[in-house]
């Protein structure tokens, strides 16, 4: 009798393919999609002039995916876009890596001299995104306080105004404006309405980068998308090797723009060329 020997055959030949399917991807191999956090511009460049164009969460509601492929393509980004305003059209920069901008913060424990005689204690506990601050004052610096101050102002660039108003038991209600610059070592002075300086306390300079760092590539120029009715839109672009001076890892971000100024920024991401 003979025998079959057809389904060993197949079974060798089927076991072959599963192999050949499932193989592992070179040991160098970059693929794997990454998510790339979205900002809002305020959260990461000065306010102003960002901020303005700003839609609250549409940073969290919207996706950036890079993906980088074996192959000609180095790497594949696509923006999936969601809350922003329906039926608008919106401009998409790939940019050169930035730093985030930190504006400089008057947070901490003061003491101010008035005339050269009259000094005074201040605490800004709170400053926010825009440089709008708030804090409690003193006045003789040290105590026992013969009037308490409460204080609100703000800071753009290095320039300084804040309000002091009394609240008791000495002149209560009473209440005056100054304002003043930053200098490079922290300290504050001013001359309006009168000369005034700090005898303590420091300021934290702004740092970081406060502009668009421009494009990452001139192969990719600015595109554009429009959202749908819900306020929803999607984006995707392939960066092959042309597009890179050579083999290295490349730092890139990207930059959202409506009607001329930014509203979202993504955090760095990098692409490495090999």
């Amino acid at each position: 009798m003979k025998k079959i020997i057809l389904p060993t055959i197949i079974i060798i030949s089927l076991l072959a393919l599963v192999g050949t399917t499932f193989a592992a991807k070179p040991a160098t191999n970059l693929a794997g999609a990454k998510k790339v956090a979205w900002n809002l511009s305020a959260v990461v460049m000065p306010v102003p002039p960002y901020g303005s164009l700003d839609i609250s969460g549409s940073d969290t509601a919207s996706k950036l995916i890079v993906n980088q492929p074996n192959g000609m393509v180095e790497a594949a980004i696509t923006g999936a876009m969601n809350g922003l305003h329906p039926n608008t059209t919106y401009t998409v920069y790939l940019s050169n890596d930035y730093t985030k901008y930190t504006p400089t913060s008057v947070k901490g424990t003061w003491k101010w001299l008035v005339l050269g005689t009259y000094e005074h204690d201040m605490v800004i506990t709170t400053q926010n995104p825009d440089g709008t601050f708030s804090g409690t004052g003193g006045y003789p610096a040290g105590g026992p306080y013969q009037t308490t101050e409460t204080i609100t102002g703000q800071v753009t660039g290095n320039n300084i105004t804040f309000t002091t108003t009394y609240s008791g038991p000495y002149n209560p209600g009473y209440s005056v404006t100054v304002s003043g610059t930053i200098t490079s070592d922290g300290s504050m002075s001013g001359i309006s309405p009168w000369e005034w300086h700090t005898t303590a306390g420091h300021a934290t300079l702004a740092s970081g980068s406060t502009g668009w760092p421009g494009l990452f590539t001139s192969t990719v120029q600015p595109f554009t998308f429009t959202t749908d009715s819900t306020g929803s839109g999607s984006w995707h672009i392939n960066l092959k090797d042309s597009d890179f001076p050579g083999l290295e890892t490349y730092n890139l971000s990207v930059w959202i723009n409506e009607a001329g100024g930014t509203m979202l920024i993504s955090n760095n991401f990098q692409v490495t060329v090999d």
